[in-house]
């Protein structure tokens, strides 16, 4: 018996970019068994788009806007299928992209799979090959703007992106669903860091292909996607990096400390000012300080769950 697929789609105030990416999905050649769309307090007039328009979704309506990771774990809790992908409302898929990808679930060991994603307005550059995962405790979408042409696709990658991502149910029985404290940015990286963890691999699907609009439900808010990138990097690493790698690498991570620094300090500055920029620095110090305490009660369950060595992990990372 085949794999049933479920299709976890948040979506805030984006009905236009909801209505293509349902559209899309209603293309597949390998239709998905079920689409959990989660309502997460939109004021759009969504929930009535989806009971008028689209009956066969099931909605899961928040009633107040709660941040990507509540609303995600919100759908995942809610789906019945043995895998699992994770969408973005800003996102729309080719149409035997879903086919591909459980291909890949059904023949394959790797528990993750990645679809490889281009710019829906510039189709011929590339957004994402699948995620990387640096020493010093940086993420990053391979490929991120390389043309299509000259792009070499990745031997092996490190994670997905949950903005357009296929799990195998399992992952999320074993090592848990996303870390809602980093309410956005960074949180699908520590999850693959805990599936990596845990001992599951990851897999790029090249020939399933999806198009992405690029920041859409951000609404230019650059400052605070620096300010959730500097929180969310420290805590990144103190949940998942073993205490060897962290030493090892302590130059490196110092490093990006400050480059995330300075780019939360750029993007406040040109938003607020240089006063008020300092004043966002030290309330993101603030939020981070409050959540060292669970994430150090955190860290401990996911060391304890560890089933590669410190020395395993590093070689799956990128060193420079």
């Amino acid at each position: 018996m085949s794999a049933t697929l479920s299709i976890v789609i948040p979506t805030w105030n984006g009905r236009d970019l909801l209505a293509e990416c349902l559209a899309s999905l209603r293309l597949q050649s390998r239709p998905a068994d079920e689409i959990v769309v989660i309502d997460d307090g939109s004021t759009d007039e969504t929930s009535a788009f989806l009971a008028n328009g689209h009956p066969d979704v099931r909605v899961v309506r928040l009633e107040l806007n709660t941040g990507f990771c509540v609303a995600v774990n919100a759908g995942i809790r809610a789906a019945k299928g043995d895998l699992i992908f994770l969408l973005n409302n800003d996102m729309t898929l080719a149409p035997d992209c879903l086919e591909k990808l459980c291909a890949a679930a059904a023949s394959r060991e790797a528990a993750l799979f990645a679809p490889l994603v281009f710019f829906r307005d510039d189709p011929d550059i590339v957004y994402g090959a699948g995620d990387c995962q640096r020493v010093n405790g940086r993420p990053e979408s391979i490929g991120f703007r390389c043309r299509r042409d000259a792009f070499e696709l990745p031997l092996r990658i490190f994670g997905v992106s949950a903005g357009a991502g296929l799990y195998k149910r399992e992952v999320f029985d074993r090592v848990g669903l996303l870390e809602e404290r980093f309410v956005a940015y960074f949180e699908d990286s520590d999850l693959n860091l805990r599936a990596r963890l845990a001992g599951f691999d990851a897999q790029l699907v090249p020939e399933a292909i999806a198009w992405h609009v690029g920041s859409a439900s951000l609404g230019g808010k650059t400052w605070w996607r620096s300010r959730q990138c500097w929180r969310n990097h420290a805590l990144l690493v103190l949940r998942n990096f073993p205490a060897s790698l962290i030493l090892r690498h302590l130059g490196a991570i110092v490093g990006e400390r400050i480059n995330q620094t300075r780019r939360l300090l750029s993007s406040a500055r040109a938003e607020f000012g240089l006063a008020r920029a300092f004043g966002v620095l030290v309330g993101a110090g603030m939020s981070l300080g409050a959540a060292i305490p669970a994430t150090i009660a955190a860290r401990a369950h996911i060391q304890s769950n560890r089933r590669i060595t410190p020395r395993q992990l590093e070689d799956l990372m990128k060193k420079s």
